[in-house]
């Protein structure tokens, strides 16, 4: 879906690009909104200011903003077991990365903080340093659409799915990204842009053959594409929502701390996300 022109009388909405959430845009309709496309925490920083009133945003950002936000349509992005495209890839076994560097890409705001919980409640991590992805590292967490492409690359001996460790450590699925808008945004424009929004996503749930064909390339096929997508919840139960708490429990022990992202890395890398 392309851009729209800004209009006073529609939301400003992130689009997050990556392929897991192609099915809350696919089809929506051109007048429903103004999308503005920026990666993970570049939105939530857009939303944090009032750049823009809602988007799928990360669930680590989602509790740290608080009352500022509010649930919108009880949707978002989760999985029970793998994730897919949310890695940690190394040249060693996990257990033996205790003080190396584990370079991380400035898009993820929630994946960190998964792995920072992995590390401490599952893997017994500890002595490690959080480094940008051009230094020296011993492991790297990807994200998104860049993560399904260092897969197929093979460069690391070791790939770990944050969505089946986290699995592993609680049976629970996770919560990724969930949808949100500002407590302070026009009450008739939320209402109108949220049915948009829940109509789109359900037939875009049904519409996974048409995304296969469109998002498809030499990396992942149209079945691989299918596969992907459909592995996804994005429409939230129970379970999501234990998951999501879950979560915040196990995060709230660990001492407080957010990745610091250069401007100059953040610009480029929404440029190459707002360009895909």
């Amino acid at each position: 879906m392309t851009t729209n022109q800004p209009d006073s009388q529609l939301l400003k909405v992130g689009h997050m690009t990556y392929l897991n959430s192609e099915v809350f845009y696919r089809k929506l309709s051109s007048d429903a909104c103004e999308l503005v496309a920026l990666p993970p925490r570049a939105m939530a920083a857009a939303v944090e200011s009032g750049e823009l009133q809602a988007g799928p945003l990360p669930i680590a950002e989602v509790h740290r903003l608080g009352d500022k936000i509010r649930s919108l349509g009880n949707m978002g992005v989760a999985c029970t077991g793998a994730a897919l495209s949310v890695f940690l890839f190394s040249h060693k076994p996990v257990k033996e990365l205790s003080g190396t560097n584990i370079a991380v890409t400035s898009h993820t705001a929630t994946s960190i903080q998964l792995l920072r919980v992995l590390f401490s409640d599952l893997w017994s991590m500890s002595d490690h340093s959080f480094v940008e992805m051009s230094d020296d590292h011993s492991a790297a967490l990807v994200i998104g659409d860049p993560a399904l492409k260092t897969l197929a690359s093979g460069t690391y001996e070791y790939s770990y799915d944050l969505g089946s460790a986290w699995q592993t450590l609680t049976g629970l699925p996770f919560v990724f990204a969930e949808w949100v808008v500002r407590s302070d945004a026009p009450a008739d424009l939320v209402e109108a842009f949220e049915r948009s929004l829940i109509e789109a996503t359900r037939i875009g749930v049904e519409s996974v053959e048409e995304i296969s064909r469109l998002r498809s390339d030499e990396s992942m096929s149209e079945s691989d594409v299918a596969t992907y997508v459909r592995n996804f919840s994005y429409f939230f139960g129970p379970d999501e929502r234990s998951g999501q708490r879950e979560f915040k429990q196990r995060l709230s022990k660990l001492p407080e701390w957010r990745p610091a992202v250069s401007a100059a890395n953040e610009t480029s890398e929404t440029r190459a996300v707002s360009a895909s």
